[in-house]
């Protein structure tokens, strides 16, 4: 049985710890019921199918890194329905006016989570933007493959 959370994907401990106490209260913590309950996360704004907030726990280097969540809990883009599908990119323009974005990069990850690096298995969106700051700059990575421990 798959787990809600992939503690193994986890960046920090801080990370770890509320993926435990959600694992434990049986909740997702992107799915729209639960996400204004989890303390780190606000909604910046919606679409009719996703979601717009800011990662509670960004990537290194990151300036911004905001996600798009569906609404909706599914697991792989072939969940989705077409207007779901459809309103994503428009999610992106939102986005890309909002923070008046001339610059990003676009990850996202679908399917079973234990093979491919994320910490939640509810489809989302991440994009990021790098500092561009040559003292702070330094290269952003998102993890898109893994091994789970147990097929190892």
């Amino acid at each position: 049985m798959v787990k809600p959370y992939n503690f193994d994907a986890a960046r920090s401990e801080a990370q770890r710890e509320n993926m435990r106490r959600l694992a434990a209260e049986g909740r997702c913590f992107m799915c729209y019921e639960n996400l204004m309950k989890y303390e780190n996360n606000r909604v910046e704004f919606e679409t009719p199918h996703w979601i717009i907030t800011h990662n509670a726990y960004p990537y290194e280097g990151t300036k911004h890194h905001i996600l798009l969540v569906a609404r909706r809990h599914v697991k792989a883009i072939s969940d989705l329905t077409k207007a779901e599908r459809a309103d994503l990119p428009e999610a992106i323009v939102k986005v890309e006016k909002h923070w008046q974005l001339d610059s990003y990069g676009i990850g996202m990850r679908t399917g079973d989570f234990r093979y491919n690096g994320a910490s939640v298995e509810h489809l989302h969106a991440h994009i990021i933007v790098g500092h561009r700051d040559p003292a702070i700059h330094q290269p952003v990575r998102m993890k898109l493959a893994s091994i789970p421990k147990d097929a190892a």
